[in-house]
């Protein structure tokens, strides 16, 4: 390939660099990037990184053909210069936002399980007393998650054989709905004895 050929490969290098490089100082602003912008960058960034070895096996190609070599020697300087500060931005940037969608994310499954521990409790793992007029239950429904459970208050209760209440009825917004008792999460009416008492004022 000439030398003009090999030039013009070289500037097509450094187009998708400075492309790269406006898109990253739109990003850096921010705060927090969402998963859909981190999954971009990262594609991004992953073929801005094996761009490199095409652009040096080009530029050592024009710096063997050139006839004042040193020229084209500060051109790799400026190109490498600009290039790895912006690699090191945009990885310093994916570090940054990747870190905090994992701690979103945490959160959200440590939410989660909160409910899931509600639904835990109501089982009969222990007696725990009867299902009560006028309780606060989560209705459990298996086609959404925890957090998605309807609310509502117990406003009737049918004993079975053995005396003790295993269906109710509960007002919610949906209307009243009867329900067995493990399709309901009941809500803690106190506090556990074994909580300790708050200190300091309320936040």
């Amino acid at each position: 390939m000439d030398i003009k050929s090999l030039k013009r490969s070289r500037a097509s290098f450094k187009s998708k660099l400075t492309i790269f490089k406006t898109y990253l100082d739109t990003l850096l602003p921010c705060k927090e990037l969402n998963n859909l912008q981190i999954r971009e960058l990262t594609i991004r960034a992953s073929k801005i990184q094996e761009m490199y070895n095409e652009y040096d096996s080009t530029q050592t190609e024009i710096e063997n053909l050139s006839e004042i070599p040193g020229d084209e020697y500060l051109e790799r300087e400026s190109f490498e210069t600009n290039y790895f500060s912006t690699v090191a931005a945009a990885q310093e940037a994916l570090d940054k936002h990747t870190a905090a969608s994992a701690a979103r994310d945490n959160q959200s499954v440590t939410g989660s399980s909160a409910f899931s521990a509600l639904q835990i409790r109501s089982k009969w793992h222990t007696n725990r007393g009867q299902l009560q007029l006028g309780q606060m239950v989560l209705i459990k429904d298996d086609r959404l998650p925890p957090n998605r459970w309807l609310l509502g208050r117990i406003t009737a209760v049918y004993p079975g054989t053995d005396g003790i209440n295993r269906v109710a009825d509960v007002l919610s917004t949906s209307g009243t709905l009867r329900r067995a008792y493990n399709r309901l999460c009941p809500l803690p009416m106190t506090l556990d004895q074994d909580t300790p008492a708050p200190r300091g004022p309320a936040c």
